[in-house]
């Protein structure tokens, strides 16, 4: 059975594959390891490297619905009190570089905003 290391390799190829929709099919990837660990299957638990990949896709989607995304994943994983999904300096910096790459105006504001 795939267990969370197989499940993170799907969503970092999703990351790298230069797809435009990389953020919808990695969070897709995710929410189906959400549902099988609810369903008892502990081997597919996401963890930081989970949740920072999918950051990561949105991030290299681009346009201001992929920051979005990325940001709140980033909060609920700072919202979720799990250890296990503290965010890392690297989940940041891809939910910084997803505001760059949004075309937003105020992406500077947004992207410094991360940063409290």
């Amino acid at each position: 059975r795939p267990d969370t290391k197989t499940y993170n390799n799907v969503i970092d190829a999703w990351a790298r594959s230069g797809a435009s929709d990389a953020g919808v099919q990695a969070e897709r990837i995710l929410n189906r390891m959400l549902e099988r660990h609810s369903q008892g299957f502990k081997e597919a638990e996401p963890n930081v490297v989970s949740y920072s990949a999918v950051i990561n896709a949105w991030s290299k989607t681009g346009g201001l619905e992929a920051a979005q995304r990325a940001e709140a994943i980033l909060n609920k994983m700072e919202k979720s009190g799990n250890n296990r999904l503290r965010p890392e300096s690297k989940t940041y910096s891809a939910v910084i570089n997803a505001w760059v790459r949004s075309g937003a105006s105020d992406a500077g504001v947004q992207a410094e905003r991360i940063l409290n």
